[in-house]
């Protein structure tokens, strides 16, 4: 058992910084365990993101190990109340009230979404969005952030995608190519989010209704883009810095929360900073 597993402090950790994690593990435990955390999330909600899903040690947001798949999913159903994407940008289209609602969205398409996360999810009776890549399925593409990290790029296979939509969970757009919208003219935009619907809905039988903005940032041509988005048919937008849904948030400008399970030592930790950054009434 490494150190990681054993819920102990990495090698390289500060004092400083095992001291701050062990102090938001224990308040996190103390929220949760009076239930205060559903009080303090009233009237918010948070969209969370996970990429890859592996056997390996988590590593940032982009790799999040099964094993704290598995722990933050049984954090999800036991003590916070999940909902569908589409439900969420429904309440906020009709301004009904938000009770900390947590959504689980993945971005690019990964095969291991298919082959490890998605048995989890069904454990757990957890619905999901899939934000696809669909220029992604099927290839042998290899992005540059795996090859940085010395990583084979697998991606799922249409079947694969079919299945989760078998199985309720909802597919979303993410351009074919995971073009970065900041610098493709809006007739490249318009291209790359047209024939991602098409794709999606040829394959699935169903328009995708929710697409997710690559890479995750804001960019002075982004209302724009979302025009081309909203004249397409898509009902919502995400970005991907972090940050809560609050009632007046504009479903095609939504912000999601990038999980980073290494960063805790628990889905406990995680909460105290979702927490911390709901904004106040």
């Amino acid at each position: 058992m490494d150190a990681h597993s054993s819920g102990l402090p990495r090698p390289r950790m500060t004092l400083r910084r095992f001291a701050a994690h062990t102090m938001k593990e224990v308040v996190g435990r103390l929220l949760v365990g009076l239930r205060i955390h559903r009080r303090l999330l009233r009237g918010k909600a948070i969209v969370v993101a996970f990429h890859s899903i592996t056997p390996e040690r988590s590593d940032g947001a982009l790799r999040c190990s099964l094993r704290d798949f598995q722990r933050y999913c049984a954090f999800f159903a036991k003590h916070m109340k999940t909902e569908r994407f589409t439900g969420l940008v429904g309440q906020l289209a009709q301004r009904r009230p938000l009770e900390g609602e947590v959504v689980i969205t993945f971005d690019d398409g990964y095969a291991d979404n298919a082959e490890l996360a998605a048995p989890v999810l069904k454990r757990w009776s957890l619905p999901a969005t899939f934000f696809v890549t669909t220029g992604f399925m099927e290839s042998q593409q290899q992005v540059f952030w795996d090859k940085d990290a010395g990583l084979e790029s697998r991606w799922m296979s249409w079947e694969q995608v079919i299945q989760l939509a078998r199985e309720g969970h909802e597919i979303g757009a993410h351009t074919v190519g995971h073009a970065d919208l900041e610098v493709a003219s809006l007739t490249e935009t318009e291209s790359e989010l047209r024939r991602a619907r098409d794709e999606i809905q040829a394959r699935i039988g169903t328009a995708p209704i929710h697409f997710a903005v690559p890479f995750g940032r804001a960019f002075p041509s982004l209302d724009q883009a979302i025009g081309v988005a909203r004249s397409l048919g898509y009902k919502s937008v995400s970005l991907c810095r972090g940050g809560i849904v609050t009632p007046t948030d504009n479903p095609m400008r939504l912000e999601r929360w990038p999980v980073s399970p290494g960063q805790y030592f628990s889905p406990y930790g995680w909460v105290v900073d979702v927490i911390r950054a709901a904004p106040t009434a």
